[in-house]
């Protein structure tokens, strides 16, 4: 046998193992890029929806999905320990509360769309998102209705009910019988 049988027989057996690891390894790539765009898709999605499950579910990812992208890790650390601090009660505190909430998030944008090689102005992530009034009307609605219902509930309020008789010209119920 020669040396370039032996070659020949190498080049057999390891181009196909090669080629399916290298195969394997770009779709790994692929698909964890993917999961990443995800994450920036739901934050961008939700950035004036931040109580949606959606926006919660994706901030839960940024720890998994960048391990290892200190920038990232950086900025979601920074923003998570802003969250889990109590809304500050007092002249102005509230206000520079929620700004400095809303610069962390930008900022965490910000890394995560340059960890994905997006070129994001960190102006236009936090100016250009339409959120309509009427949503924040309506979880606002509903948050008072499901904190009415839990008292009521639970015994903290009673349900108060009154009776009244019905107005004539917009009656609602038929008159009573003769």
């Amino acid at each position: 046998m020669t040396a370039m049988d032996v070659v020949n027989i190498v080049a057999i057996i390891v181009g196909p193992l090669l080629a399916v690891l290298i195969t394997r390894w770009r779709d790994n790539r692929k698909e964890n890029i993917r999961r990443r765009s995800d994450i920036l898709e739901a934050l961008m999605k939700t950035r004036p929806l931040r109580l949606s499950f959606e926006h919660v579910g994706a901030l839960n990812l940024i720890q998994m999905e960048f391990f290892g992208k200190r920038s990232v890790i950086d900025a979601y650390k920074r923003y998570r320990d802003h969250l889990s601090q109590d809304f500050p009660q007092g002249d102005g505190a509230g206000k520079r509360f929620v700004e400095t909430r809303d610069d962390l998030f930008v900022e965490l944008i910000h890394a995560i769309a340059s960890d994905l090689n997006y070129k994001f102005d960190k102006k236009d992530i936090e100016k250009l998102s339409y959120g309509p009034v009427g949503w924040e009307n309506d979880e606002s609605a509903v948050r008072m209705i499901r904190t009415l219902a839990i008292n009521v509930l639970t015994g903290q309020q009673p349900l108060p009910v009154s009776i009244r008789p019905p107005n004539a010209p917009g009656q609602m119920f038929p008159p009573p019988p003769p």
